[in-house]
């Protein structure tokens, strides 16, 4: 079953102010954690909530996980509170990124059967059509009623490990070409790629302007990529969060895709590193 994926900002406007609406804002920066607070101080969607990714939408990265891995379940669930979303609520997430960030927000709460779509063009695209933009910081509304979190469409570290015998799915990597050709590595330590997969930059999903091409032209172009649908693909990026941009926008375009690798590259090369210290 096809996942909800964009609103556009029009029918996000007319939305605004509803008791049953929760927006966030999502806004994040790899190299600056601090700078997507600042940004959504300097101006936001009116009633939009920050969400800290690094630390609302992962936990604490070890010797062993990836750079954002998944949220305890339990913790992710009291956050979901704290934010006023139950099962009956509306939810829009948006960045400034076409999306990149947003998505793993989306992607884990379409794991709870919330209703969750993504801004199309973000907040570039909110402030180039002149929508309103508000300073006043808003943390929600907290509500009583509790969501069972889980998270059954997280592939782990084993399973990737297990596939090369199994082969069971293909991998399908998120991020820029050079990054995965080995060419251009300054974020994990090691450069390259899980061996067997192929490559698909999640900014290959989008205009020039930031938001997503049509979904027609975007199934012409996976089609070109995928001979199955579902399950026969594990998207992966560095850290987990890109990732989601490929399984939304297949959604949008109308091919079924849930799984994610959350470990990514940036666990994959801990592994490597481990192995090249024991060898």
């Amino acid at each position: 079953m096809l996942l909800k994926t964009l609103i556009n900002t029009n029918e996000l406007a007319a939305l605004l102010g509803l008791s049953n609406v929760v927006v966030l804002d999502c806004r994040f920066y790899l190299t600056d954690h601090a700078k997507g607070k600042s940004e959504y101080n300097i101006g936001h969607i009116p009633g939009a909530i920050f969400v800290d990714v690094h630390h609302e939408l992962a936990a604490v990265e070890t010797e062993v996980t990836g750079r954002h891995p998944l949220s305890d379940e339990a913790i992710f669930a009291r956050q979901l509170q704290t934010w006023g979303i139950n099962s009956d609520t509306q939810v829009i997430v948006y960045d400034d990124m076409g999306g990149a960030i947003a998505a793993r927000a989306w992607w884990m709460l379409c794991q709870q059967s919330i209703n969750v779509r993504v801004l199309d063009g973000g907040f570039p695209a909110w402030v180039r059509e002149g929508k309103d933009v508000s300073t006043e910081p808003n943390v929600g509304v907290a509500t009583q009623d509790k969501i069972e979190v889980s998270f059954p469409w997280a592939i782990s570290e084993q399973v990737v490990v297990e596939n090369f015998e199994t082969n069971q799915f293909q991998l399908v990597d998120a991020r820029a070409s050079d990054r995965f050709n080995g060419e251009n590595e300054n974020i994990d330590p090691i450069a390259g790629h899980i061996p067997g997969a192929i490559n698909r930059p999640f900014l290959d999903n989008l205009d020039a302007d930031g938001s997503f091409k049509p979904a027609e032209q975007l199934h012409v172009e996976w089609q070109d990529w995928l001979t199955e649908e579902g399950d026969a693909y594990v998207y992966y990026c560095g850290s987990g969060i890109t990732a989601c941009h490929n399984v939304l926008a297949l959604n949008y375009a109308g091919i079924e895709a849930k799984r994610v690798y959350v470990g990514s590259w940036s666990q994959w090369s801990k592994r490597m590193m481990r192995a090249m210290a024991e060898s």
